[in-house]
């Protein structure tokens, strides 16, 4: 159980971190499609909702994941 918790853990805090990136790209696409609406441009920017229900879909896994690593029980400790 030790390494399955550690390795959910893991995988957890990558998916995390990978989820965060996403957040940090969306930030910077919905500015750029503010900017283009407000400058009243016909050309568009590109449409982050597919990215969005991506970053949430991630978050979501890599929180669910990540609670469950540090939940597990870690074992009897050997000295």
């Amino acid at each position: 159980m030790r390494v399955l918790s550690r390795l959910l853990l893991l995988i957890g805090l990558i998916v995390l971190i990978v989820g965060l990136v996403f957040l940090g790209k969306n930030v910077i696409d919905i500015n750029q499609l503010h900017a283009v609406a407000y400058a009243n441009k016909s050309n568009e920017g590109a449409n982050p909702n597919q990215q969005i229900l991506l970053m949430a879909a991630l978050t979501t896994i890599g929180g669910f994941l990540t609670g469950l690593g540090l939940s597990m029980p870690r074992g009897a400790s050997r000295h």
